[in-house]
């Protein structure tokens, strides 16, 4: 039998292989849009680098293709509630389950701190006046994504259990009208207030709010209760089409869907708006039109066999895509290995394409490294001595929040600490994966 067989074979015959094609396409995509979004040009010989929707705004529109975050977090909730269900129904608790699913989206952070952080280290104490194209804060910043999931997926006993008493519409219109508040206050008074970085610190609410409304959007998928009609289906991408021409084109929302690095522009997805509720219904009609069509193509083993390799080493591909394209612009261009264009023109945009493949081949050697740590095997967590597992488990996610937060917000170099590196958010970080369970000593349940 054939790899591609045993891949099939191997396969449950009840998963939803379409999710798992939707997962594998919207991390792709963004890996392919943060590729093409940094530019390097030359200026009188001097290498410098631009982020492509401030060089060319007109780029900006774009984003509304390539914005797929939305799509990840709507099918993260339908998998989070089969997943804890199917773990309730078999007595597992909260903090198990959680437990288990936070080792298998953490594990993967370790290869990636544990080469990252020496790396800044070393360029911090024994270069400290090279100057880099990109930096390590370029290669740390996927980290939020894993902060605003764990976040939701910890969420999920909870929010599944609103969902399943009262359903999900009342904590859906909450969370909206909540966002749209939070909106209003960045879009007038927020300015004049505290910033957090390059935003209004009010904006801040919405990276819970957000993505908490989206991922509880995943649980009416997971009760296969989203419109079957394709009229139905159609007008979901209707309806949000039009609030994003109206929020976009009368209301005060910016056009780009992801944030322009290093600047105050306002952007919808940096810290997050209501315009991405818009989009998240124009992405979700489209994907329901297309369900049937592409889950029977699944079926077939040669189509399946390398959504099911990616998908099982997704989170791999993602954490790592920044730090090799960190890797690789600090190498190809200082070296000449690759042209480098004096504006972004057509020639720019051609060599993009071999940009893209270098890229590519040295994410998948760097994957075929560290994806073990993704793919290894995973055993049952036993329950923490005295009962304190669930406020334990809580305690981690909000270390790992932290953790994250502070390497966004200082990268990894930070003047004046010992050797330079951040020691108070890599405490956090792994203090977080330690009460979490992603890593020290765990046990076979006995259940």
């Amino acid at each position: 039998m054939g790899l591609i067989d045993r891949i099939d074979a191997a396969t449950p015959t009840d998963r939803d292989r379409f999710l798992d094609a939707v997962r594998v396409a919207s991390i792709l995509l963004v890996v392919l849009g943060h590729w093409v979004v940094r530019v390097v040009t030359s200026d009188n010989g001097e290498l410098q680098t631009g982020y492509l929707l401030a060089v060319a705004p007109g780029s900006q529109w774009a984003t509304l293709l390539v914005q797929v975050m939305p799509l990840f977090f709507l099918v993260g909730g339908a998998v989070n509630a089969e997943s804890w269900r199917r773990a309730r129904d078999q007595g597992s608790t909260a903090s198990d389950w959680l437990t288990l699913r936070a080792r298998r989206l953490l594990r993967p952070t370790l290869p990636l701190i544990a080469v990252l952080v020496p790396a800044a280290c070393l360029m911090a104490n024994l270069w400290p006046d090279h100057e880099l194209l990109l930096d390590f804060r370029v290669a740390i910043f996927p980290l939020w994504f894993l902060a605003a999931y764990l976040l939701v997926t910890a969420l999920t006993p909870l929010t599944l259990a609103f969902h399943e008493r009262h359903g999900s519409m009342p904590l859906l219109g909450i969370g909206v009208l909540l966002t749209l508040v939070v909106d209003g206050l960045r879009f007038t008074v927020g300015a004049d207030g505290p910033w957090l970085g390059t935003q209004p610190a009010v904006a801040a609410i919405n990276v819970i709010l957000v993505w908490l409304v989206i991922h509880q959007l995943g649980f009416i998928w997971a009760d296969d209760a989203l419109p079957t009609k394709r009229s139905l289906q159609a007008g979901l991408i209707v309806a949000g089409g039009t609030l994003l021409i109206v929020m976009i084109g009368w209301g005060p929302y910016p056009l780009t869907m992801v944030p322009i690095e290093g600047s105050r522009a306002a952007n919808n997805a940096g810290p997050p708006t209501a315009a991405l509720y818009a989009l998240t219904l124009v992405q979700l009609g489209l994907v329901l039109i297309v369900r049937r069509t592409m889950t029977a193509w699944l079926a077939r083993p040669g189509l399946w066999a390398p959504v099911a390799l990616l998908g099982a080493g997704l989170m791999t591909v993602y954490l790592w895509h920044q730090p090799v394209l960190v890797l690789v612009s600090n190498l190809a261009y200082p070296l000449g290995w690759l042209p480098v264009a004096e504006t972004v023109d057509l020639s720019w945009w051609l060599w993009r394409v071999p940009w893209v493949a270098l890229c590519g081949f040295v994410l998948a050697a760097v994957v075929m490294v560290v994806r073990r740590f993704e793919t290894g095997p995973t055993v049952s967590i036993g329950a923490t001595p005295g009962g304190y597992a669930l406020p334990l488990r809580a305690a981690g996610v909000l270390l790992f929040c932290v953790g994250v937060g502070g390497f966004i917000h200082t990268g990894l170099v930070q003047e004046g600490m010992p050797l330079q590196l951040p020691w108070l958010p890599l405490l956090a970080f792994f203090a977080g994966l330690w009460a979490l369970g992603a890593i020290g000593g765990a046990t076979r349940s006995s259940r």
